[in-house]
């Protein structure tokens, strides 16, 4: 009877485990086993083969159409060019742009300098009849004018500008004087000589 006590009782185990062997895992314990076998040094080496393996890599490059079609279909859309309206509303953003294209912008005013076809382009361009009317115009609108005192005025008073405007008045001052300490001394060598 005791033998057969025990029998029934590891019968009862065996197919307790048997059981569990049979459910399924939740997604939540295949997520963290799956986490946990990746992040085991041999798992990362077998992510770093995959990645290697030529046929694998081409199914990550996106073919060339299809590039070009998810481009046009997301930023020549009506929707993206109401989004980048928006966008563009922003100071910010109009600021942090203007600064990241800023030293591009700069390199290829340089390149076009140095072009003689872009040189070219740019005499006949400012040297066509209205051209030049519209420039004298502006050269001699009010509003130019107006913005050039502003110009000149802040230059004046910028704080940079300060100590180069003092040097400058020092130098001028200094000139004067030790030019008219010698126009005195010309001028009492002259009056004790003729007297």
């Amino acid at each position: 009877m005791r033998k057969l006590t025990v029998l029934f009782i590891l019968l009862l185990l065996l197919s307790a485990c048997a059981q569990e062997k049979n459910s399924t895992m939740s997604y939540d314990e295949i997520k963290k086993m799956m986490i946990d076998s990746l992040q085991t040094e041999d798992g990362k080496k077998a992510l770093r083969q995959l990645l290697e393996e030529p046929s694998f890599r081409e199914l990550l490059i996106l073919e060339h159409e299809e590039v070009k079609k998810a481009t046009e279909e997301t930023l020549l859309s009506k929707e993206a060019e109401d989004f980048w309206k928006k966008t563009f509303e922003d100071p910010k953003f109009k600021e942090t742009v203007a600064k990241s294209i800023q030293k591009q912008q700069q390199d290829i005013m340089k390149e076009l300098m140095k072009d003689p076809t872009f040189q070219k382009d740019l005499e006949s361009f400012f040297g066509q009849p209205d051209m030049q009317k519209q420039l004298e115009t502006i050269l001699k609108s009010a509003n130019l004018r107006k913005q050039m005192e502003e110009i000149v005025k802040e230059t004046i008073e910028s704080p940079l500008m300060q100590t180069k405007w003092q040097e400058l008045i020092q130098k001028g001052g200094g000139e004067g004087d030790s030019s008219k300490s010698e126009d005195k001394k010309d001028k009492n060598s002259e009056q004790k000589s003729s007297s």
